[in-house]
């Protein structure tokens, strides 16, 4: 009996002081209610960041920023352009268009190339190439044509393969039989455009021709044909127009190329609009200046500048088509 009322009591208890702190617990305040509280998360009211600010691009022409002008000087005319000369060139640009020009000069025609395709914004690169040079930078998509050089009233100059007249050779395949002379491997009208001409009809320099023999220099090379030590040699059409009579007459013109150009300045895409017409603005003011054509003239051997645009070039482009070469593949 005793433990069935003590059972009761402590079920009775235990619920009674169970109720009570409840009931006290909801009559606290409730920073006096006991336990772990959680709290509502603030949800942050979204503000817009400022991006970083873009980096402005320094036209080309300033003094952080020059622009690049790379030129294969005038045949024979690396060698004497002086430090001075250079200055004079770049101060002239200067004054006539306001633009910083820094000139590079280089031996090759290829480097020339390379710098022009090369061009960027914060390093924009103007390129006097030749034809062959031209042609690739047009197929690599490197640059526009601006300006020509010329000579005599002239803005390029064909590229002839002569020969001994005695011999009445009277076909390129005829050369196979013969002795090609030239002045040397790099030589421009006497081995490069012949070897385009040859191209251009079929034949590979390299294995159409038994032996080919350099010589010192021109006049030599020119005797050595007409005496028939040399069967054919190349040669431009000015040169060969400049012989004397005699010499003329025992040569016999076999094949000639279209007019390669004395020298086109490239401009790249990265050259903007204004710095454009200022450059070329300049640049024809100052070959038509007596004092500025003379700080010129030691680069090009010119008489002036003429614009040109890339239809000026269709003849050239058609020759060189012919050879079969990959001109891109060149330029690179």
């Amino acid at each position: 009996m005793c433990a069935i009322k003590h059972r009761t009591f402590s079920r009775f208890g235990l619920f009674s002081a169970l109720l009570l702190l409840f009931l006290l617990a909801a009559c606290l305040p409730e920073e006096q209610q006991l336990g772990p509280q959680s709290q509502a998360t603030l949800t942050p009211t979204p503000r817009s960041t400022p991006l970083p600010p873009v980096p402005t691009v320094i036209p080309p022409g300033m003094e952080d920023n020059p622009i690049q002008m790379v030129i294969r000087a005038a045949s024979g005319r690396r060698d004497l352009i002086s430090d001075a000369q250079v200055e004079n060139f770049q101060e002239a640009i200067l004054d006539q268009s306001g633009l910083i020009v820094q000139i590079t000069l280089v031996d090759r025609y290829a480097e020339a190339l390379a710098a022009l395709c090369d061009s960027r914004p914060t390093n924009v690169v103007v390129a006097w190439l030749d034809g062959v040079s031209y042609e690739a930078a047009k197929a690599l998509d490197c640059g526009e044509p601006i300006l020509q050089i010329e000579r005599d009233s002239e803005t390029g100059d064909p590229g002839q393969i002569v020969t001994n007249g005695e011999l009445q050779i009277s076909s390129l395949n005829a050369l196979n039989d013969v002795n090609f002379c030239r002045l040397s491997y790099d030589d421009y009208y006497s081995w490069l455009v012949p070897s385009l001409i040859l191209q251009a009809n079929g034949i590979d320099p390299a294995e159409g021709l038994t032996t080919v023999t350099d010589y010192p220099d021109v006049d030599a090379l020119i005797e050595a044909v007409a005496a028939g030590e040399c069967a054919a040699t190349g040669i431009s059409e000015t040169a060969f127009d400049d012989l004397r009579g005699s010499l003329r007459s025992d040569l016999d013109v076999l094949e000639t190329s279209a007019p390669f150009p004395y020298g086109v300045l490239v401009y790249p895409l990265a050259l903007t609009l204004g710095e454009r017409l200022r450059l070329t603005d300049a640049l024809l003011a100052i070959s038509t200046d007596l004092d500025g054509s003379d700080v010129m003239e030691p680069f090009f051997a010119q008489d002036g500048l003429t614009a040109v645009e890339a239809e000026d070039f269709d003849a050239l482009s058609a020759f060189l088509g012919r050879t079969g070469l990959d001109f891109a593949q060149l330029g690179n």
